[in-house]
């Protein structure tokens, strides 16, 4: 066995080939076993030596070479090559020259069949050293599986196509999209992350054919499309799963940079930083997502974009969308509620735009005498899915009343006011703890600044805002001066000089806060003991510097009673009370697409710097997303309702691997085959109804 190379004249290198010598009756002939292309360079001074590792390494033999890492890199790459597109005789091929039994001297012949019946192939037998049978070269099956039936569930080939992506690039997608669901890795590490899977198995490609600049490319071709493909995979989505266009929820999350991106117009600061990583420049992201949780529509806007000011960019590419049917009724939480946004959407003729909303706290305020005195009645039927396991929920009550040819339900809730007081008694106790340490430093002369001090007690304010309100702070500065007493002057006495100017000195340090308090007061002390006589008649004025706060018990209790009360408002004057109730709570799914984008597809953070790149990675991962919804919304659909998180690490047990089978005959068989199918695997497949049966199975005789 040996390498060779071969021009071609579609290649401008010369093409890589290992093969061996054979015996026929015409002589001595060499035969390809397998062709390498022009990726793989092995150094002609190596090549010998790597040839006769392969060939070890395919008969189960050790070599004393196995040390010589440098080496094994590409033996590893010429073996896996030959067990998935080597042309040696299969043993199929092998065994089928010779009957069954051929190698039993006496034994019985076997029947004959009837011409009728059709003769199955034989079943392949060979006697092998169990101690010697060894297995490696596994690679990550299950949640690739899974996602690869699910990218051509949702029709992406035939969608893509449309868009004008060759073949090639099709495949280079499916790759880039599935890491992001399974693994996300960055554009240049997604071609190691291919040597970890069953990419070559499954997808039937050369993962050593692929490097980052492909991801790259492809990024950039998918964001090009993006209107289309975004439009027709929700068509898909819809003719897949039965889903309604009627409503849509619309929210908007952020995600950081780690870098400047300063080749970025969209990437700026913002002080309202999610993640609490206001260091960081952000981007905003806005999604459109129906009422089952599947993204209609998203777009980006820059770092300072908020809730309230997107609202319009997003209603005018829905009329667009919506041209010739009614629009959906949109659904938004109270983020989005503005006053200039109220007046965009009652400025729509007859109401033909319909909406649920959350009323900001102060519009709450205006209702409290309803929340105190209206009789609310319990809700009930709180689950819509019928499979879920009932399990005791906190009591919401709902009150429904018109005003000003609105819809308004009032909505009182035990666990959201357990939750809004646990947070209330947080945020208390960390304000107090900021005082504290803020009056401690002042009794220790570590803060000395009145005008700092002020400074640090309004910071705290707005960042305690919340509870603030029903806070009082005070702080009252030091003060010092001093007289001589009435009598002294009389009895003819005189002070020192020295003690004059050193008091003068120390009430022009006190004026300026040059000095603190503690420092001020170990002064004086030293001041007396120097000059005692001259010091008891004098009248020293000192008082301390104090920091008090006090809550204000009426403000206090009045927001304690508003404690889990919220207001809905809608101009769906159809809709009964426990139907505005459940729309609104439709809202948890955006709320759950926002978490898995971050937690489980890699959208924050982001290292590209470049807003193309930056465009394409969070497409890329929208499109990620459309694969794990479908997963988990068809494992709902079947009574599961597992994450996918959850999903990904059971199945990634199944895996893909090589068995040798040392014969006694001297042969090797080299079997690639996926592992034995367990009980927890085939209960998710089943579910999700991917086929596992007809996975491709390889065998090479040596």
């Amino acid at each position: 066995m040996f390498f060779r190379e071969k021009t071609s004249k579609h290649s401008k290198l010369p093409i890589l080939q290992l093969v061996e010598n054979i015996h026929t009756n015409n002589g001595t002939r060499q035969r390809i076993v397998v062709s390498l292309g022009t990726y793989l360079n092995i150094p002609k001074a190596h090549q010998r030596t790597v040839a006769r590792l392969v060939k070890e390494r395919l008969l189960g033999q050790h070599s004393f070479l196995e040390n010589e890492t440098s080496l094994m890199v590409y033996v590893d790459k010429v073996v896996k090559k030959i067990q998935t597109e080597g042309k040696w005789n299969s043993v199929r091929s092998m065994t089928e020259k010779r009957p069954r039994n051929a190698s039993k001297p006496g034994s019985a012949p076997e029947p004959q069949s009837s011409p009728a019946a059709s003769p199955s192939p034989p079943k392949l037998t060979a006697e092998v050293f169990v101690d010697d049978v060894q297995h490696g070269y596994d690679r990550e099956l299950g949640p690739l599986l899974v996602g690869h039936e699910f990218w051509n569930r949702l029709d992406f080939p035939t969608i893509l196509e449309a868009c004008g992506l060759t073949p090639s690039q099709i495949t280079t997608a499916e790759l880039s999209v599935l890491n992001r669901l399974i693994a996300q890795n960055s554009e240049h590490s997604i071609p190691a992350w291919l040597n970890t899977v069953a990419a070559e198995e499954l997808l039937e490609v050369n993962v050593d054919q692929f490097a980052d600049d492909r991801f790259y490319r492809i990024s950039d071709k998918l964001l090009e499309h993006q209107t289309e493909i975004e439009t027709r995979l929700y068509r898909r989505e819809q003719d897949l799963f039965n889903l309604s266009n009627s409503i849509f929820l619309y929210d908007l999350t952020n995600t950081y940079f780690e870098g400047s991106a300063a080749g970025n117009p969209k990437a700026e600061y913002n002080g309202n930083q999610k993640e609490k990583r206001s260091d960081c420049p952000q981007v905003v992201v806005a999604l459109v997502v129906d009422s089952e949780g599947f993204i209609r529509r998203h777009r980006i806007f820059n770092g300072k974009m908020t809730d309230a000011t997107s609202l319009k960019q997003i209603i005018i590419h829905l009329q667009k969308e919506f041209q010739a049917a009614s629009m959906p009724t949109l659904i938004f939480d109270r983020g989005v509620v503005s006053k200039e946004n109220m007046e965009l959407l009652d400025s729509y003729a007859n109401g033909t735009l319909k909406y649920v909303i959350a009323c900001r706290p102060n519009e709450e305020s205006g209702f409290i005498h309803d929340f105190n005195t209206q009789p609310f009645c319990e809700l009930e039927d709180r689950d819509a899915d019928k499979n879920k396991t009932k399990t005791k929920k906190h009591t919401v009550e709902i009150f429904l009343k018109e005003q000003d040819g609105m819809l308004y339900l009032l909505c009182k809730s035990e666990g959201r006011k357990a939750k809004e007081r646990a947070m209330r008694n947080k945020t208390e106790a960390k304000l107090e703890t900021a005082l504290t340490h803020l009056s401690t430093q002042i009794k220790n002369g570590k803060e000395n600044d009145p005008v700092k001090i002020e400074r640090r007690i309004g910071r705290l304010k707005e960042r305690y805002a919340s509870v603030a309100k029903y806070f009082t702070m005070t702080y009252t500065h030091r003060e010092f001066s001093y007289s001589r007493c009435p009598d002294s002057s009389n009895s003819g006495m005189t002070f020192p000089k020295r003690l004059a100017k050193s008091l003068q000195t120390l009430k022009e340090k006190a004026d300026s806060n040059a000095i603190s308090f503690p420092a001020l007061n170990k002064r004086l002390a030293s001041i007396a003991a120097k000059y005692p006589q001259a010091y008891s008649r004098l009248l020293i004025h000192l008082k301390e510097p104090q920091l008090n706060w006090e809550t204000i018990d009426e403000i206090e209790e009045k927001e304690r009673n508003l404690d889990g009360n919220y207001l809905l408002r809608t101009n769906r004057r159809d809709l009964q009370k426990h139907q505005i109730w459940h729309l609104y709570m439709t809202l948890t799914r955006l709320e759950n697409a926002f978490r898995n984008l971050k937690s489980h597809l890699g959208l924050r953070p982001l290292y590209h710097q470049h807003e193309n790149r930056v465009d394409g990675h969070i497409f890329i991962s929208i499109q990620a997303y459309h694969l794990l919804h479908a997963i988990e919304y068809t494992l709902r659909q079947q009574g599961e309702h597992s994450r996918w998180a959850t999903i990904k690490r059971l199945v990634s047990t199944h895996r893909y691997s090589t068995i040798q089978l040392p014969t006694v005959s001297g042969k090797v068989i080299n079997i690639r085959k996926p592992g034995i199918v367990e009980g927890i695997h085939q209960e998710i497949y089943q579910k999700l109804g991917v086929d596992y049966t007809s996975l491709p199975t390889k065998k090479i005789f040596v």
